[in-house]
C-alpha cells in the first residue's frame, strides 16, 4: 500500500488479487438459468482512494483472467461451428468509481460500475445466451451502511443500482440489503 498527504486530504493506493472457482459441477451451458459460467477466475485489482475528512473518492480497475470451460455437448455454434466441448472464455475488465461520505457510523456512497468482456460474440437471434458471449454493462447506484452506536459490532446496509447501458446484458434494477455482525475473537477487553 502507498499513502501520502495531498493538500488537506490523504491519497491511498493498493492492490488486491483473488481466485474464484466453481465449487460444484453445475451445468454452465444453460444460461440464463445457470448459477455461473463455471470458469476459474484469477483477478488483479488496483484501488486508489482520496479522502478529505469524511468525504472520499475511490477508483478501481480490475482485470480478470478466465480459463476455458467444457460443456455437456460435443459441438456448438458461435459465429462458426466448433466441433469440441471446450469453450474459450474471454477475459474481463471492470472499472468502478465511488464517492460519498464515510464515518465510524455511516457510509453513504454513489457508485458507477463498468464491465467489459474482452472478446466473445453477441447472442444470436432466437437463441439462448452462451457462456462466452460478450457481456458489457454500465450501472449506477447507491449504497448506505449504518453501524449501531450502542452495539458497534452490528451494522445494516442497503443498496440499489440500475443498468444504464449494456450489450447482451438485460436492463434491470437491483436492490439489496445486509446485516453485519463482527465476531471479535480478541481476548482483551476493549479500553474505553
Amino acid at each position: 500500500a502507498y499513502e501520502t498527504k495531498i493538500g488537506r486530504g490523504t491519497f491511498t493506493a493498493f492492490a488486491a488479487a483473488g481466485v474464484a472457482f466453481p465449487a460444484t459441477n453445475y451445468i454452465a451451458d444453460f444460461l440464463p438459468l445457470s448459477i455461473g459460467l463455471h470458469s476459474t477466475n484469477v483477478s488483479g485489482r488496483i484501488i486508489a482512494d482520496y479522502d478529505l475528512g469524511n468525504f472520499f473518492v475511490t477508483a478501481s480497475g480490475t482485470y480478470t483472467y478466465r480459463n476455458n470451460i467444457t460443456i455437456d455437448r460435443t459441438s456448438y455454434y458461435t459465429t462458426e461451428m466448433h466441433l469440441t466441448n471446450e469453450v474459450e472464455m474471454p477475459d474481463m475488465a471492470m472499472e468502478q468509481l465511488r464517492t460519498g461520505y464515510r464515518s465510524r457510523w455511516w457510509r453513504l456512497e454513489a457508485v458507477v460500475d463498468n464491465m467489459t468482456t474482452l472478446g466473445g460474440f453477441d447472442i444470436r437471434r432466437n437463441d439462448m445466451p452462451f457462456p462466452s458471449n460478450k457481456m458489457n454493462s454500465t450501472d449506477a447506484g447507491v449504497f448506505v451502511k449504518y453501524t449501531l452506536k450502542k452495539i458497534p459490532a452490528l451494522s445494516f446496509s442497503a443498496d440499489a443500482s440500475y443498468v444504464l447501458a449494456g450489450r447482451n446484458v438485460g436492463q434491470s434494477a437491483m436492490v439489496g440489503g445486509g446485516v453485519y455482525y463482527v465476531l471479535d475473537f480478541n481476548s482483551k477487553k476493549p479500553s474505553k
